[in-house]
C-alpha cells in the first residue's frame, strides 16, 4: 500500500525536533563537563619546592640508564621524521648565588650565579651557537640548516631566580633561552611574576609551558585532566602575556605516547624531556642534559661534532 506522503511530512517536524532536542542536551553535558574540569584546574594549588626531590631522583635515574629498546611506546605522531641531529638541550632549574645548605635534591638542581656566567662564556668561547627550539624543529622538518655547534638553553619551574642570576648573564652574553612555567606558581612568593615574564619577553627570551601545576602526565589516565594540564596552561600564558606559547616541557621529563599526543594537539611545536643526551629526532620527545653545578662537567657534557642530517 503507497504511504501518504502528508503523514510523512507532518511526522518529519516532531522527529526533528526530538533529535534536536537530543544534540542539545549532549552538547550540554558535554560543555558542562569541560567546563567543570577547566574550573578544577584553575583552582590555585600552593606551589612549594616538595617536588625537588622527585626532580632530581627522576634526573638521575634516566642519566643512570640507557635508552630503552622498546621506545616506540613513547613515539610521538611526528617520530616518523626521518632526520636526526646532535644538539645539546641545556635545563636548569635554580641560579643563585650560592648552593644552599639544604637537601641533596635542592643541591642537584642549584647552579650558582658564578658558574653560569663561566658556563655562557664557555659556550662563547669555544664557539657554540644558541638557537631556539623554533630553530631546531625546523631543521627535522627540512625546512632548513643549523649552525656549527648549535645548543638550546631552557630553564624549568618558573623560579624567580632565574630573572635575578640568570636573566642579566644572558644578557650580557645576548643569548636567547625558553623558560618553561608551571601556570598555578606565577605569582607566589619564590616564583615569577608575570611582569616579570613580560620582561624576559621584551629582552628576547621565550616562554614555554611545565603545565598547570606539575603532575607526572604519564600517571593521569583522565584525558580532560590531561588536556586541562597541557591545554589550558598554554591558553593561559598566552592570555596574560600576549605572546604566542609553542614549547612544552614534561613535568619529571615524565611522558608516553598519549601524553605526546595531546601536546601535539593542542597546539604546541615542540616538547622538552629530561636528562637521556642530545640526539634528538622527534620535535615532541626532544632530549636534554642537566646542566650541573660543575664547568668540567659542562664541558663532558657538550658535543664539539658538527650537525648531521641521518636518514
Amino acid at each position: 500500500m503507497a504511504s501518504d506522503p502528508d503523514s510523512r511530512s507532518r511526522a518529519a517536524p516532531s522527529h526533528g525536533t526530538k533529535e534536536e532536542m537530543d544534540r542539545k542536551l549532549l552538547n550540554f553535558r558535554r560543555g558542562w563537563y569541560a567546563s567543570l574540569l577547566v574550573l578544577l584546574a584553575l583552582i590555585p594549588q600552593h606551589y612549594l619546592p616538595s617536588y625537588a626531590q622527585d626532580i632530581a631522583q627522576a634526573a638521575e635515574e634516566i642519566e643512570r640508564s640507557t635508552p630503552s629498546t622498546s621506545e616506540s611506546e613513547h613515539r610521538s605522531p611526528s617520530s616518523d621524521k626521518r632526520s636526526t641531529v646532535e644538539v645539546p638541550i641545556l635545563v636548569y632549574h635554580h641560579i643563585r648565588s650560592s648552593v644552599s645548605v639544604g637537601s641533596r635534591a635542592e643541591r642537584r638542581l642549584t647552579v650558582t650565579a658564578e658558574i653560569f656566567d663561566y658556563q655562557m662564556k664557555y659556550l662563547q668561547e669555544n664557539g657554540y651557537y644558541v638557537i631556539t627550539f623554533a630553530t631546531l624543529v625546523d631543521f627535522l622538518d627540512g625546512v632548513s640548516e643549523l649552525p656549527v655547534k648549535p645548543v638550546i638553553i631552557s630553564f624549568d619551574d618558573g623560579w624567580e631566580d632565574q630573572f635575578v642570576y640568570a636573566l642579566p648573564t644572558l644578557e650580557k652574553y645576548r643569548y636567547s633561552a625558553t623558560f618553561f612555567v608551571v601556570t598555578n606558581s606565577v605569582g607566589f612568593p619564590g616564583c615569577l611574576s608575570w611582569s616579570q615574564l613580560r620582561r624576559m619577553l621584551v629582552e628576547g627570551m621565550e616562554i614555554g609551558s611545565h603545565s598547570r601545576s606539575h603532575p607526572r602526565l604519564d600517571k593521569i589516565n583522565n584525558p580532560g585532566i590531561l588536556w586541562a594540564q597541557i591545554y589550558t596552561s598554554k591558553q593561559i600564558l598566552e592570555s596574560r602575556l600576549g605572546a604566542a606559547v609553542d614549547e612544552f616541557a614534561y613535568p619529571y621529563g615524565s611522558y608516553n605516547a598519549t601524553t605526546a599526543s595531546t601536546v601535539r594537539l593542542a597546539g604546541y611545536k615542540t616538547a622538552r624531556a629530561c636528562c637521556v643526551g642530545g640526539v634528538q629526532s622527534d620535535a615532541y620527545a626532544l632530549r636534554a642534559v642537566m646542566a650541573p653545578n660543575d664547568l668540567a662537567k659542562f664541558g663532558k657534557y657538550l658535543h664539539s661534532r658538527s650537525p648531521s642530517r641521518r636518514n
